[in-house]
């Protein structure tokens, strides 16, 4: 009787020694979300940098998984699952991000920058680094800010040289206000899709448009279901990799500065591919059928300047002009 119990506890002593090693592996695996397809720049580079060098720099002590198409929901269910506590982490904007500091969707305000370099700056004002810390006081933490993922330009299905030409069309917005707001300064009809959406939309005419990147343009074959593109440039797309708070703060730190270092190295390799290969993803659209307009920018940046009053973001779009001298 006492072998017996004895080996019931020692298999008791097992079964709670695994349980404990399977809750320590599950804390420490990280989830990554992303919309973006398996071949786009910025997905490589979260697998073959920010997954590698995790892994390895933690001596696989900290996991992470890497999913494509918005396997794991949207935006914002990933958000909120983060907020709880799950160790999940999406690669997000700051136009969803304004749902919870309204604020920071300036950093996503239409022509708030002219360029990749000129939008870098903005993640180094000491404006930015209290907007950062207001959303880390909301339950994230950002990892870095630098993925760039290009320019937003206008992919549709009837050319778009001026604002007057988007009238009555309906766009395709991410349903963050300051996208929706700037496509209806522009002079669109808006509509809020998940962009795992968008292409069976155009297909089935439920919109005649969208605001996209080259690499995501291509990735989601958008030559396929629009004619034409007008390089309007409105906005240069920086995202971040934003976690959980909670999960991030049972790491040691040592773990955590490596997660830090590894999204900062994966995103700066991310965007220099995606610079580097923008004549390719271009090529790849217009041997498709796209057809690029000569578009008036002036003109659609002149129509943007109401989004900052709209929006109530011209105090804060001056603070950010102060600090860089602009």
């Amino acid at each position: 009787m006492k072998k017996r119990f004895a080996a019931l506890l020692s298999l008791a002593m097992a079964a709670s020694v695994f349980t404990g090693a399977m809750a320590v592996q599950a804390d420490t695996t990280l989830k990554v979300n992303t919309a973006l397809s398996e071949t786009d720049p910025l997905f490589l580079a979260l697998t073959e940098v920010f997954e590698k060098t995790v892994e390895e720099k933690t001596n696989g002590e900290v996991q992470v998984e890497i999913y494509s198409g918005s396997q794991l929901g949207t935006d914002e269910d990933v958000l909120e699952q983060a907020i709880v506590g799950a160790g999940v982490g999406v690669i997000t904007d700051p136009g969803r991000l304004s749902n919870y500091v309204y604020d920071i969707g300036v950093l996503q305000a239409p022509y708030i920058a002219d360029s990749y370099e000129d939008a870098l700056t903005l993640f180094e004002t000491e404006t930015y680094k209290g907007l950062k810390e207001q959303v880390e006081n909301c339950g994230f933490q950002i990892l870095s800010f630098n993925y760039f993922q290009g320019e937003r330009e206008l992919f549709t299905k009837n050319p778009v040289a001026t604002p007057d030409d988007l009238k009555g069309q309906r766009i395709r917005s991410s349903g963050s206000q300051v996208v929706t707001s700037t496509l209806e300064a522009m002079g669109a009809n808006t509509s809020v899709l998940a962009w795992s959406e968008a292409y069976q939309a155009l297909q089935q005419q439920v919109i005649e448009g969208v605001e996209v990147h080259l690499s995501a343009a291509v990735g989601s074959s958008m030559q396929e279901v629009t004619k034409y593109l007008a390089f309007t440039g409105h906005q240069q797309l920086l995202t971040g990799l934003v976690i959980s708070q909670s999960w991030f703060d049972k790491l040691t730190d040592e773990q955590k500065q490596i997660l830090q270092d590894a999204s900062f190295e994966a995103g700066k390799t991310a965007s220099e591919n995606v610079i580097a290969r923008n004549d390719e993803y271009l090529q790849t659209l217009t041997e498709g059928g796209i057809e690029v307009i000569e578009c008036d920018k002036e003109a659609f940046k002149a129509a943007c300047d109401s989004v900052y009053d709209v929006l109530k973001y011209t105090e804060i779009k001056e603070a950010l002009d102060a600090e860089l001298g602009r």
